[in-house]
């Protein structure tokens, strides 16, 4: 299915390419349920499903302003559950553990927890608005135009491909700096 005029995931990507908060903070939290039960059944916590939320949705979010899922072939909420699956895949990987269950094909099954994304809505439109333009800029390079950090170097002018790896790593982890620090004072 390519997302088509009309259809419900064609009015939902244009309303966050737009800056619609409410149809992404919709999207954020009818979504969340679904990656704590992935992250939680493959050994991973609480907080680790929310850094990796955190992260896929930052990415989702900026591929669809960029434009690049104006003709996505699949639902955005399978499209935002596989780029959480193979993130956390990838993070069990660095620390030596593995998936015990395979990819949930059947996404009705996994549980949704009704508000438990809300609360992160704000930070995150609040980092994407914070992390400044180079960040913002490599960060589209490199999930976006998934570009390699070679074509990055040279397009953004940094020394080599690992100069410009490392600046990349510091505007994520700057993301989820500002991330956690606006989490706090919501709750504070």
């Amino acid at each position: 299915m390519i997302t088509e005029i009309g259809s419900p995931d064609f009015a939902l990507i244009q309303a966050i390419k737009n800056g619609n908060e409410k149809a992404l903070g919709l999207f954020y939290k009818d979504n969340f349920g679904k990656i704590l039960h992935l992250v939680l059944k493959n050994s991973g916590s609480d907080d680790d499903a929310r850094d990796v939320y955190q992260d896929c949705m930052m990415e989702v979010v900026l591929q669809i302003r960029g434009g690049r899922l104006d003709q996505l072939s699949s639902r955005l909420s399978t499209y935002l559950y596989s780029v959480c699956y193979y993130k956390w895949i990838d993070r069990l990987r660095q620390k030596g553990k593995f998936m015990q269950s395979g990819f949930d094909d059947d996404l009705e099954t996994a549980v949704i927890e009704e508000d438990d994304g809300a609360p992160y809505l704000p930070a995150l439109e609040k980092v994407l608005t914070q992390i400044g333009e180079k960040c913002m800029t490599l960060l589209k390079a490199f999930y976006y135009e998934k570009l390699t950090m070679t074509q990055i170097a040279s397009k953004l002018g940094f020394a080599d491909d690992n100069s410009a790896k490392s600046q990349k790593n510091k505007c994520m982890d700057k993301a989820r700096f500002l991330g956690k620090n606006v989490l706090k004072q919501h709750y504070s």
